[in-house]
């Protein structure tokens, strides 16, 4: 099986005028050549770009100043944190998912580990959700709380079960902020008292709340 990304051991000797660590030959060996893509730098040495990474390479002198290589870096950064929303057609057909206007349910917001119940926000994380919703971050309330976990996604008002170690807390001090709040939702279930997940389990469910809104 090839790898997905150039293996480490292809990588470059600069101190052996730019030969493979491995293969002990001009780089990029045979190998390392079909991870990467070649262009010209303005100064005219050849520069390879990693396919399916961030890295790349500049053969011969180096033509820029360490102020240079920050300002790149800079905008590199700048332009990961900003999400990226593929087009429409990206993304397949929605499956067919009961709708609820929000639940009735009072926001509570843990206090430490452990105390998760409906009413927490989370975070669903990518691939939580079907692929129609698109592989982004989604803001959901908690309505039943376990293994699988009930949300209801604010962004269509949709209902969904999601794994709890694909749901993240939402909110939380943004000083001093303890480790746990970044714990998954499976992760806070595992300190949770047994008596106290089945007392969540019992209040999660509700049916009084939703009767105008469950499939008959």
């Amino acid at each position: 099986m090839r790898p997905f990304r150039l293996p480490d051991e292809h990588l470059p000797s600069i101190a052996a005028d730019w030969t493979c660590r491995a293969c002990s030959t001009p780089w990029p060996c045979a190998q390392a050549a079909e991870h990467l893509t070649s262009n010209r730098c303005t100064c005219g040495q050849t520069v390879y770009r990693e396919k399916r990474g961030p890295r790349n390479w500049h053969l011969g002198e180096r033509c820029y100043t360490p102020k240079d290589v920050v300002v790149w870096q800079a905008a590199e950064l700048a332009a990961a944190r900003r999400p990226h929303y593929p087009p429409s057609h990206y993304y397949p057909p929605k499956p067919s998912r009961r709708r609820r206007q929000r639940p009735p349910i009072p926001r509570h917001r843990a206090t430490g580990p452990g105390d998760i119940r409906p009413g927490t926000w989370t975070w669903v994380k990518p691939g939580g959700l079907h692929p129609g919703w698109g592989d982004i971050h989604q803001l959901a309330m908690l309505t039943a709380v376990g293994p699988w976990c009930e949300v209801w996604l604010i962004l269509d008002g949709t209902v969904h079960d999601v794994r709890a170690d694909r749901l993240l807390l939402d909110g939380g001090p943004r000083k001093n902020r303890p480790a746990w709040w970044n714990w998954t939702v499976a992760e806070h279930l595992e300190h949770q008292e047994p008596g106290d997940q089945e007392a969540e389990n019992r209040t999660a469910v509700q049916p009084e709340l939703f009767a105008d809104h469950m499939p008959a």
